[in-house]
């Protein structure tokens, strides 16, 4: 197996998902900004986006990582709210996150 990548948004607070690379019919770019993280995400429908909008201070983002003969890594980005914007001309989403979490789910399951 090749790297494999995907991304999910979920609100947060009742962990409802939202949008996700690996079932939804959208791509994204992922990149190191400073001391942030953006996310640039594209093919999302119109519902799904004023979801985001409307929750934005309260999503979480996540990236998982799959390399060949590891284990799959998982990234938690919190986002910064005011910083969730949508250009509709484009039909692409922004999304920054200052801080992230990273780990291996394995290491935490029980015996």
């Amino acid at each position: 197996m090749a790297q494999q990548e995907w991304f999910m948004v979920k609100h947060g607070v009742t962990g409802r998902g939202l949008a996700n690379s690996k079932t939804d019919s959208l791509s994204y770019r992922f990149q190191k900004e400073g001391e942030g993280f953006v996310f640039t995400v594209t093919g999302l429908d119109d519902p799904t986006v004023e979801q985001i909008i409307d929750l934005r201070q309260e999503l979480n983002v996540f990236r998982f990582v799959q390399r060949k003969d590891q284990p799959l890594v998982k990234h938690w980005y919190y986002v910064q709210g005011d910083r969730v914007a949508y250009d509709k001309d484009r039909g692409t989403l922004t999304i920054f996150a200052n801080s992230e979490i990273r780990y291996v789910p394995e290491d935490y399951f029980a015996d």
